[in-house]
């Protein structure tokens, strides 16, 4: 009797691992189930293991798809990896671990040495009476030891070292803003008790974060205001532009950059807004204004940069909007006059209602 010939896929394929030694780390292809434009529905790509959880008697995986935005990583189940193909993440030798030690050495000593000097002139500083304590504070609350220069970040700072499983991770599911439903697109670090929540509930004017709709209905009873709460600066059709002074309207400002880091990435969100403005874009109608962008600067900048961030919110982009908001120059600025904003308005696109 004749033996079975294999097949050059079975001939090739390697024998399948147990699905507990899928860890993070881990580059596996998966069956992706957010199609996008260039990658069709149920097509398998390469992607990395971020976290992994056990849901019933199933694992499912949060993994980011090498080829694409981060804003598509999503949880996957068991059934969608293909456990012969997984390549385990790989380990450093002693060797070059010894190389990056020793190549570190010296610039650890310089910064040892510039960080005495540094802590030696802020005692005399404030000796001298001339001491100011301005530390950004993180999200936890906690004050850092030594203060990172601030960067032109609307209130943001980027930190890449800091980018860990945690942060990787979308933890919003989805937030209501007045009439829209909105999906965010990466992490953002509001409180821990919403991450549990389906939707997070989000007033369209003082962008207060509430966990249900019922205290959105009983938090719109004692809201009043029906515009953001600053000056009213430029105005042209149903189109208006309000001036934010982070110190002044701290609450709002930091409530804007909490909504923002849900549509940008690679920032790390911290609380100190005062040294900056906000210019927020708003769209009226009889309801009140509401938000479409917003673009922040700082009110001094060293390096003379006119936009920290800026963003359109997903509901209206692709409309023009973006334009408008580049080209618009607030009237602390030089050659104030709006002519470019008033010229991209005549492209703009309004949203339906």
């Amino acid at each position: 009797m004749a033996a079975r010939e294999t097949s050059p896929k079975e001939a090739s394929s390697s024998p399948a691992i147990a699905i507990e030694c899928v860890f993070e780390g881990c580059h596996v292809p998966v069956r992706m189930s957010s199609g996008v434009d260039t990658c069709p529905v149920d097509d398998w790509n390469i992607a990395e293991v971020i976290s992994k959880r056990k849901n019933g008697y199933k694992w499912e995986f949060y993994v980011h798809y090498l080829s694409f935005n981060k804003r598509l990583d999503e949880w996957v189940s068991e059934d969608s990896l293909d456990l012969e193909k997984v390549r385990l993440p790989r380990k450093e030798s002693k060797a070059g671990l010894s190389r990056q030690t020793s190549r570190a050495a010296s610039p650890d000593v310089q910064q040892l040495d510039s960080k005495k000097s540094i802590l030696s002139s802020n005692r005399k500083r404030k000796a001298n009476g001339a001491g100011i304590e301005d530390p950004l504070c993180s999200p936890s609350g906690a004050t850092p030891p030594t203060q990172q220069p601030r960067t032109s970040s609307g209130g943001m700072s980027h930190h890449p070292h800091q980018d860990d499983a945690i942060t990787r991770m979308k933890n919003i599911e989805q937030i209501e803003l007045g009439r829209f439903r909105i999906k965010p697109w990466y992490f953002s670090p509001y409180p821990q008790e919403l991450t549990t929540e389906p939707v997070v509930y989000i007033c369209e004017f003082c962008l207060k974060y509430l966990k249900s709709l019922k205290c959105l209905q009983r938090h719109k009873t004692k809201c009043t205001i029906h515009h953001p709460p600053g000056n009213e600066i430029y105005r042209k059709d149903n189109i208006s532009f309000f001036e934010i002074d982070g110190r002044k309207n701290k609450p709002y400002a930091q409530n804007l950059c909490l909504l923002a880091k849900l549509f940008l990435d690679h920032k790390t969100l911290y609380y100190d807004t005062d040294p900056f403005l906000f210019y927020i874009m708003t769209e009226y109608d009889s309801y009140g204004f509401h938000i479409i962008g917003y673009f922040s600067k700082e009110k001094e900048s060293s390096e003379d940069y006119n936009v920290a961030c800026i963003l359109t919110l997903p509901p209206y982009q692709r409309m023009g909007y973006g334009k408008v908001l580049i080209e618009f120059r607030p009237p602390s600025d030089k050659m104030s006059k709006n002519v470019a904003g008033v010229k991209a308005m005549k492209n703009v696109t309004s949203c339906p209602r």
